[in-house]
């Protein structure tokens, strides 16, 4: 007996509604939301139609086949779904929905979560009348959980008018995340058009200043928090975040992840993350990794890429060239060789000219002037060549050494100023074939062994610390005959560099291993995936992440002489570097040059000590040469008078032998 005392009711309320609109008439309002919106941009319209009561069956049926007759030819490739749920779309999309009740619109949402914002929707419901209604109010708060937000439900009030309500999750009247009905627009039947032409409004270009809450962690040169009070970051991402929060107007949450919570970000599954936005977050930052092949049962949605990651080997250098081998570098052992065998065969042609030809006037010490003419010094006049043949030779070796002076004097400022060292390896085939001991961390060994197939399980050791904390280490590896490399991604590098002076005593081996994409993650299909991809545009379209990039990274690109310095920051978290843990805006901005460009007495030692040696060379020679003379002066005077003693004695000799 209620059964049909309800159907009596909603029959009579539904020829009661009917009776003042036309299907005629509302399927030309819907077909001109459809055709004069971003609805119309799209070629495919999805049309569902579900019934939850039979009394509304004829007037949805008349209602759909009139909108078949009045949309326009440019939308003929549609697609209908008659009491069917709807699938998830992974791309922009159109979609008219035409039920009777709440009941209805589940039916047709029943197999997805969410739609993460790709769906332009407009749902026309037979039955609710009150825009302000309770039924209307639990409609809009389930499009929210689905992340239906381009969405306008078209109601028939008493009155000759259709009303399109949608709702605004952030608003400076209705505060955050509360979800309450507004009438975006109205349509009259008299006049036969819509109030406005304006049927999605946005919804996430402004936050109001409500809170965003973000799960991360600390580590540089991603993201540290300023714990100065400023409430800023530090950090490629941190700068981005930062940069979304302004545009957006969006204050920021913090969700510091523990290490547990960390170290469960790295299994495939992703399953930590539903417990991190099911009770603590919007949406999570911390160099994770963009996965394309991220299926199904993975349970969050990324945005795209942000940062494109480089993976590379770090290697500690061999023992430094010394001092002297370091002013022979510049010439391969080939060419020093020919050298030299070019100056021995002029020095033997001097000796012989000078025995075959006594009457050639040759210079007084011709050897030291073949020296000197080959270190770009003058020969005297009375030196030159009488004949042209002669002095085409001369030209000859003058042109001949004056490329090899040049030649070598390039090759040894390039080696000062790039301080060298012995043989640094440049590709990952040569870091392998000289066994290397590759440290690594352990979550990251899979990947590795998969991408580097050739690498040995005896050359893998796991890192005890971060990469930034190893750093150090291997650096002290340099110049011993160990052979130590950390596999690790470019940007750490590169921020290392930046901070420690140390950074000069490591090798970056230039091959890349493979490259990983950064992404922020959120909640399955939520609706803030297209407000961040949005925000990246904007970012990588300005030079925003460029911009950051050199300023923690990209040192390792410059030339050494300009290689900027920023003052290193240190944080508790995970991972950490010795540091001024008081890093101000002014250190921040500022970029220092490590020294001016000058030659150091480090870089010009085998100069200084050559010119001792010869220095000190001289000095014993002119020693001997002061006390030779005198030796020899003195050898003399012994002589002499050994001489007249013997003289003497034998003119002694003489007279007793004359006594006698």
């Amino acid at each position: 007996m209620k059964y049909w005392l309800y159907l009596l009711f909603c029959c009579s309320l539904v020829t009661g509604i009917l009776g003042s609109i036309s299907d005629k008439d509302l399927a030309e309002a819907l077909t001109q939301v459809v055709v004069n919106s971003e609805m119309g941009h799209l070629k495919t319209l999805y049309i569902y139609t579900h019934i939850s009561s039979q009394s509304t069956e004829g007037h949805l049926e008349e209602l759909l086949d009139q909108l078949l007759i009045t949309l326009p030819p440019t939308l003929q490739a549609r697609r209908l779904f008659l009491q069917q749920s709807m699938d998830y779309k992974p791309y922009v999309h159109v979609v008219l929905a035409l039920v009777d009740d709440l009941q209805a619109l589940k039916a047709i949402y029943k197999r997805i979560r969410a739609t993460q914002d790709l769906s332009y929707t407009l749902i026309y419901m037979s039955l609710p009348t009150d825009a302000y209604g309770e039924q209307i109010q639990l409609v809009l708060q389930l499009l929210w959980r689905l992340s239906v937000l381009n969405v306008g439900v078209v109601l028939r009030p008493p009155g000759g008018q259709l009303l399109l309500v949608s709702y605004f999750p952030f608003s400076a009247s209705h505060g955050c995340q509360v979800i309450a009905a507004n009438v975006v627009n109205r349509y009259q039947v008299e006049r036969g058009h819509w109030a406005s032409q304006d049927y999605f409004p946005p919804k996430l270009g402004n936050f109001y200043g409500c809170l965003l809450t973000c799960a991360t962690w600390e580590d540089m040169p991603y993201l540290v928090w300023r714990r100065d009070g400023s409430g800023s970051f530090v950090g490629i991402e941190g700068a981005l975040l930062q940069f979304m929060a302004d545009n957006l107007n969006f204050s920021v949450g913090l969700y510091w992840m523990n290490k547990e919570e960390v170290l469960a970000t790295f299994d495939e599954s992703g399953r930590i993350f539903d417990e991190i936005f099911g009770h603590h977050a919007d949406f999570s930052l911390g160099g994770f990794h963009f996965k394309p092949s991220a299926g199904s049962e993975i349970p969050y949605s990324q945005s795209t890429y942000y940062f494109m990651s480089h993976i590379m080997l770090v290697t500690n250098l061999q023992s430094a060239y010394s001092a002297y081998e370091k002013l022979a570098f510049p010439f391969a052992p080939l060419l020093w060789r020919a050298i030299g065998l070019v100056l021995i065969l002029a020095c033997l042609l001097l000796v012989a000219v000078k025995h075959c030809w006594r009457g050639l006037e040759l210079p007084r010490n011709p050897y030291y002037e073949l020296f000197v003419l080959t270190m770009g010094g003058n020969v005297e006049d009375r030196c030159l060549p009488r004949r042209i043949s002669g002095r085409l030779v001369l030209l000859t070796w003058l042109m001949a050494t004056l490329v090899l002076r040049s030649g070598y004097q390039s090759g040894m400022y390039q080696l000062l100023r790039q301080d060298t060292q012995r043989n640094p390896p440049q590709t990952i085939n040569e870091v392998l074939a000289q066994r290397f001991t590759i440290q690594l961390a352990e979550v990251n060994e899979a990947r590795i062994v998969a991408s580097l197939p050739e690498l040995r399980p005896e050359q893998l050791v796991h890192l005890e610390g971060s990469e930034l904390q190893s750093f150090p280490a291997l650096a002290q590896l340099s110049g011993s005959s160990a052979r130590v490399a950390i596999l690790t991604p470019y940007e750490y590098f590169g921020y290392f560099r930046k901070v420690h002076p140390m950074s000069r005593r490591l090798h970056l081996v230039r091959e890349r291993i493979y490259t990983q994409q950064l992404a922020f993650y959120v909640r399955r299909h939520s609706h803030l995936v297209g407000v961040l991809n949005q925000q990246i545009h904007y970012a990588h379209s300005h030079g925003f992440l460029e911009h950051w990039t050199r300023q923690y990274v990209s040192a390792v690109d410059e030339a050494d002489e300009s290689v900027a310095r920023i003052a290193s920051t240190s944080y508790s978290t995970l991972d950490g570097i010795d540091g001024d843990p008081r890093l101000t805006e002014a250190e921040e901005q500022q970029v220092a040059p490590v020294r001016q460009n000058v030659l150091s007495m480090r870089e010009l030692a085998a100069l200084f000590w050559l010119v001792l040696w010869a220095n000190l060379g001289a000095l014993v020679v002119f020693v001997l040469e002061l006390l030779l003379p005198r030796m020899k002066l003195r050898r003399r005077i012994a002589k002499i008078s050994r001489t007249k003693e013997e003289s003497t004695c034998a003119q002694k000799n003489v007279t007793r032998m004359r006594i006698k």
